[in-house]
């Protein structure tokens, strides 16, 4: 079986199949041997010697290009090596023919037409053989190569030395003999197959077309020996020409697969390389980094826009320069020792090792940059290829970052986190001294009266105030909203040294807007490692005493150790207490009637939480501020709203008509983001709608945080809940702000119904009672405890009270019997 393993070559997309043409010549010779067979020896040709030997000249020229041509070949492939060995063999036996011709001088026998005739078939045969050998396996091909030599050589000898010995070929007189016929019509049909099996294999070989062309002319061409008898004759001629012709057909394609079509594949890969170089090009052009090519000398040998502008630089202008001058001058020496480090270390050669360096720019500024290096080799020569992007914005903020994490950004001070770090350090370094919290009075109310700018102002005022006043050892700090630290190493006297201090508030303050206004200040403050050997620890007892210094009518600085014993204990015994407690069910609510004065019907229940501890009840003064500072309100304020919702879904379902439920929110119950949702899924659950309860806060809460208060209480009125303004009358609020309040009820604060037995403190109540009709609200007197109080709170206008006249706080067992007495 034969094989077409070697590379495929196929003909060029622009060169014209041979084929018609040959097919063509074919019929035209088609035409000549009929017109030979009608008119045998029909013409004769003049000097047929001079014209034989030049067209196989031509011919042996043709065989040896062939041969060269094939043999000289960059791959050196086996089927063109045998088909050179094939047609070198064809030009030596073509020429032994020539010099061998009947009219020429003897060429070491003597020359006849039988001499001639035999190396012609030899070398025609030679033809046949050289394709026959190209289509075998690639093992064969190398034994086929000495065979070719080995017969050219045999076919030399007969021809030259032992012709004669030979069957006779040609016959004076009477022509060419059946022998010599039949060895031409076999050299016929070896062509017509051979051109058959290399047109199927033609994509799978060098210039198949072109060797099948040859093969077809040779064959048609061949018959034109079968049938002249004079060896000077036309057709004998005509035979020649043929054979020149089709040789002609394997010396051109030859030509095309060993120069046309390696040029066309060349301008090919030019013009895609060229493509490539334009669109690297683009690519390097456009890419939003500076791309720069250094040697190893330093020497930029390219760069791209981004690089000429990320420097400052004109076109081109960094091309040919050194690489140290895009480094600032204090740097180049290291640089270039870095730079002889990379090219000396391999090891040191990775994309990913991204470098931050300070870079020059042409124009003597700098800038930080992000370097990331990768070797690159062309040719010989080996380079750096760097990527470099400027990133002074994200360094900036990087730094701004780490500032912040360390600093106040409105005073420029240290944090909270900078003065735990610094107290950790004191105490690791056994280091004794004073940490003193100072608060300045009232800023939220300076916030909402002359609005927050001001309120920052004072802050940054005061904080200069108390840098002037500092000793060189001491660090100022703010902690947070208004309250500053200082820390005191080595401070023996503290309290003098507080007292010192709080002089910086002494004189009033002139703010932006031309205010003036006069803001105190108080200080508590702790030892170390006296009162604590934990930064946290310390803080939380500063905190404590400055609580005590607000708090505190006379004394402006308070030391922890003044503060501390009891009440911290029991503060902490109750913080620790509560979740266990909540858990144990300690907690419990009770109900208190709130009634209608002109009927005394009841109008709604106010729901109160109360603990029933182990050890007796803790009253509700004492643990609610407790869940308020450490944040447990949130747990046990949802707790106590679901269980009075419940409660007032249970009267609904007995069939008492028990009016709205009223129950009480702490300030931090209102910045619980989903206290909307709960409630709306509690009252859901439980089949009770909005509309039946009423939710009371505080005056003195709502205006201290009315910016973030007052949204989060018009979506929970938006949901149909009663809003009621507790304790009103003992804050600070203003007609204007008390006006964007979504509340319908106001609660008279006890300390004013108890003066209602004086003139001033009826004056009082008849205010709020008449602003509460203005603004459309119910009015509710809380600690109504005396019939006069009743009375004259019934002739007033007010709508309705609650307190011990009417009932005391019930468990709800007892609101049952309530209700059953009431009419």
């Amino acid at each position: 079986m034969l094989s077409l393993s070697w590379p495929a070559s196929t003909p060029s997309a622009n060169s014209a199949s041979p084929l018609p043409l040959a097919l063509l010549l074919c019929f035209l010779i088609s035409l000549m041997l009929l017109l030979q067979l009608v008119s045998p020896g029909w013409a004769r040709l003049p000097g047929y010697a001079a014209i034989h030997t030049m067209l196989e000249i031509l011919s042996i020229a043709m065989s040896l290009l062939v041969a060269v041509m094939a043999w000289f070949r960059t791959d050196s492939s086996r089927p063109l090596r045998v088909l050179a060995v094939g047609f070198a063999v064809i030009a030596a036996l073509d020429t032994l023919h020539t010099v061998s011709y009947a009219l020429l001088p003897a060429f070491v026998t003597a020359n006849t037409p039988q001499k001639a005739i035999v190396i012609w078939l030899g070398a025609r045969a030679m033809v046949a053989l050289a394709i026959l050998c190209m289509l075998l396996p690639t093992p064969q091909q190398r034994r086929a190569i000495p065979l070719l030599w080995l017969y050219g050589a045999l076919v030399a000898l007969l021809g030259v030395g032992l012709y004669d010995r030979l069957p006779v070929l040609y016959q004076p007189g009477s022509g060419l003999t059946p022998l010599k016929i039949s060895l031409e019509w076999l050299l016929v049909g070896a062509y017509l197959l051979l051109a058959f099996r290399v047109h199927r294999a033609q994509q799978s070989i060098f210039a198949g077309q072109w060797l099948t062309a040859g093969l077809l002319v040779l064959a048609f061409g061949e018959l034109f020996f079968c049938f002249y008898q004079l060896v000077d004759d036309v057709a004998n001629g005509l035979g020649h020409v043929f054979k020149v012709i089709g040789q002609g057909f394997f010396l051109r394609g030859v030509i095309e697969t060993r120069l046309l079509q390696p040029y066309q594949q060349l301008t090919v890969e030019k013009t895609a390389h060229e493509d490539a170089r334009n669109r690297l090009h683009a690519l390097v052009s456009g890419a939003p980094l500076g791309i720069l090519v250094v040697d190893q000398d330093g020497r930029i040998v390219s760069s791209n826009p981004a690089a000429e502008q990320l420097f400052h630089a004109a076109p081109g202008a960094l091309d040919g320069s050194q690489i140290e001058q895009l480094v600032p001058s204090t740097l180049r020496g290291t640089h270039r020792q870095h730079r002889g480090d990379y090219h000396a270390d391999a090891r040191v050669r990775r994309m990913s090792e991204r470098q931050q360096v300070t870079a020059a720019r042409c124009d003597g500024s700098q800038f930080h940059a992000s370097v990331e290096l990768a070797p690159l080799q062309w040719g010989q020569h080996a380079y750096v290829l760097a990527f470099v992007s400027d990133i002074s914005v994200q360094v900036q903020q990087t730094s701004q970052l780490q500032w912040l994490a360390l600093n106040d950004e409105l005073t420029g001070l240290p944090n909270r986190h900078a003065t735990i770090q610094q107290l950790d350090t004191s105490l690791q370094q056994r280091q004794h001294g004073a940490l003193l919290l100072c608060n300045i009075d009232a800023l939220g109310r300076i916030n909402q009266v002359f609005g927050h700018d001001s309120g920052d102002a004072l802050l940054v005022a005061g904080s200069q105030r108390l840098l002037r006043l500092l000793h060189p050892d001491e660090q100022l700090m703010r902690l947070q909203g208004d309250s500053f630290a200082v820390l005191m190493p080595g401070q023996h006297e503290p309290l003098q040294r507080a007292q010192q201090l709080l002089e910086a508030f002494a004189a009033p303050f002139v703010l932006p807007g031309g205010i003036e206004l006069q803001a105190g200040a108080r200080a508590g403050y702790c030892r170390y490692p006296e009162d604590g050997d934990q930064a946290g620890q310390l803080l939380q007892n500063a905190e404590m005493a400055m609580t005590a210094a607000k708090h505190s009518v006379s004394t402006p600085v308070v030391a922890f150790s003044d503060c501390e014993p009891a009440r911290t204990r029991r503060w902490l015994q109750l913080a620790g207490q509560m979740a266990l407690a909540l858990q144990q069910q300690q907690f419990a609510m009770v109900y208190q009637p709130r009634v209608r004065l002109y009927d005394s019907s009841v109008a709604g229940f106010e729901a109160l939480l109360r603990w029933q501890a182990a050890e007796g009840a803790i009253s509700p003064g004492e643990f609610i501020p407790v869940a308020e500072e450490t944040g447990f309100i949130l747990r046990l304020g949802r707790w106590a709203l679901d269980q009075a919702i419940a409660q007032r879904a249970a009267w609904q379902r007995d069939g008492y008509q028990v009016g709205r439920m009223a129950i009480n929110l702490s300030p931090r119950q209102l910045g619980d983001a989903g206290l909307r949702d709960w409630l709306l899924q509690s009252c859901q659950r439980h089949g009770v709608e909005p509309v039946q309860l009423e939710l009371e806060i505080t005056e003195t809460a709502a205006m201290e945080n009315l910016q973030w208060a007052l949204p989060v209480l018009q979506q929970l009125r938006a949901l149909g809940l009663h809003l009621a303004l507790d304790d009103f009358g003992t804050g600070y609020s203003s007609l204007a702000y008390l006006q964007q309040l979504p509340v319908s009820v106001l609660k008279i604060d006890l300390a004013f119904v108890r003066n209602l037995d004086r003139e001033e403190g009826r004056a009082v109540v008849r205010t709020i009672i008449t602003l509460a009709q203005q603004l459309a609200c119910h009015t509710v007197a809380e600690g109504v405890e005396t019939p006069a109080q009743q009375a004259w709170l019934l002739a007033n206008g007010c709508d309705e009270m609650q307190g011990f006249l009417e009932a005391r706080p019930l468990p709800p067992a007892a609101v049952a019997d309530y209700l059953r007495g009431k009419p």
